[in-house]
């Protein structure tokens, strides 16, 4: 495999050029605080414009306190003629202003970022004409303040509540570039199933979708078939799939059937096994093999043959790949626990995650297709720590031609 190339060794004059600006220019973060009505009617020390990047510069600095994000966005600040900020005394006045802007302005950046980057050349991103995408889910940790235990809740283990409560995300992930084509979040009560559903809209044909072994349901696999897109998912063992016809590859039609008398819907079954070569600590090798069957919406052997499938489904760890890059990297591996202590807070702070990373891939796709590589093969974190030290002059907190009141 070969290595990730490093940010600024080969590309230096475009990952250093400011990421957060690129994505959200000042145009584009002036129209998201218009959009939601989170323009402030009278002149502030921390206005809207600039709260919107300081929520975002937050994600770049995740373990340093407010004012040193704010020292980080306003150092070298390209300033316009007659604009002047105030740098607040207490922390309590930028939450004070984060939370007067809310997450409405985040929520709408994301939506104007969030979707597909990959070109029909580049790797990974189709395959037999589909474009491929993954679902899955992880948790955050949230501050157990009395209102973030109201709105969420914990997991638990052996029956003792974990220590925090818990917010479950779950995205749609475009498997080539790894891009966010959609995220929806709720407590951790909330299944992601209940959630999957929420991100149907996402789906059309023309695309695959792989998911884990969690998502498959009748009325879920229905709903996502009702979009035109073709599914490739995992289905665990406690899933009932009779034969009802062996095809010449050695899968089988089966059928999934619904709680109402009658309800079936035709799938084909492919199962295989992989095996693996684990290490003891004793320096002996042991092989171990796990069972996969995978349910699909594509019946005819001859098109969609088994073992590319099985070899496609490996794909599928793409969402998971992503929420390592986010909480490891992203987060530099220092915060376990998000900031913020309220539920509107923690939507905000999620939004600007999501923002961040979208803008942070957007980059390494660019750059791969200028230089005709994988996205894979740029190196998140090395991006991640070039944004870092272009943060200083790179926003602009009035829209072009035009300054706050």
């Amino acid at each position: 495999m070969a290595r990730d190339h490093i940010a600024g060794e080969g590309f230096p004059e475009r990952v250093r050029m400011g990421l957060l600006s690129r994505t959200f220019t000042p145009a584009l973060v002036h129209q998201a605080v218009e959009e939601t009505g989170a323009r402030e009617e009278r002149t502030k020390a921390l206005p809207s414009t600039l709260m919107v990047h300081f929520t975002l510069t937050m994600w770049l600095f995740t373990g340093h306190g407010y004012g040193s994000v704010l020292r980080e966005l306003l150092e070298d600040f390209p300033f316009r003629a007659g604009e002047r900020w105030t740098r607040p005394a207490r922390s309590g006045s930028v939450t004070k202003a984060r939370a007067r802007l809310g997450a409405a302005p985040l929520r709408w950046l994301f939506g104007q970022v969030a979707g597909v980057q990959g070109a029909p050349a580049t790797p990974g991103v189709f395959w037999r004409g589909l474009r491929l995408l993954s679902m899955d889910g992880t948790v955050f940790d949230v501050p157990d303040s009395d209102a973030n235990a109201a709105a969420y809740t914990r997991s638990s283990n052996g029956g003792r509540p974990a220590p925090y409560p818990q917010v479950r995300l779950l995205a749609l992930v475009e498997c080539g570039t790894r891009a966010l084509v959609g995220a929806v979040f709720d407590s951790f009560a909330v299944g992601e199933r209940t959630l999957a559903h929420r991100m149907l809209h996402h789906l059309h044909a023309g695309v695959l979708l792989m998911a884990d072994r969690g998502f498959p349901a009748y009325d879920l696999w229905r709903r996502a078939t009702d979009t035109g897109a073709q599914l490739l998912w995992r289905v665990s063992d406690s899933f009932t799939l009779p034969v009802l016809e062996v095809l010449p590859d050695g899968t089988y039609l089966s059928v999934l059937r619904g709680r109402r008398r009658g309800e079936t819907m035709t799938v084909r079954v492919i199962e295989y096994t992989v095996t693996r070569t684990t290490t003891g600590e004793d320096g002996a090798s042991t092989p171990a093999s796990e069972l996969f069957c995978l349910i699909t919406t594509l019946l005819d052997a001859g098109q969609a043959p088994a073992a590319e499938l099985a070899e496609l489904y490996a794909a599928r760890w793409t969402s998971e790949t992503i929420y390592r890059h986010i909480k490891i990297e992203q987060r530099g591996g220092r915060t376990a626990v998000l900031r913020s202590n309220s539920p509107a807070m923690v939507e905000q702070e999620l939004w600007a995650m999501l923002c961040v990373y979208q803008a942070t891939r957007q980059l390494i796709t660019d750059i791969a297709h200028l230089n005709r590589l994988p996205p894979a093969q740029i190196s998140f974190k090395q991006v991640q720590d070039a944004a870092r030290r272009t943060v200083g002059g790179s926003f602009s907190p009035s829209p072009p031609g035009r300054q706050d009141p």
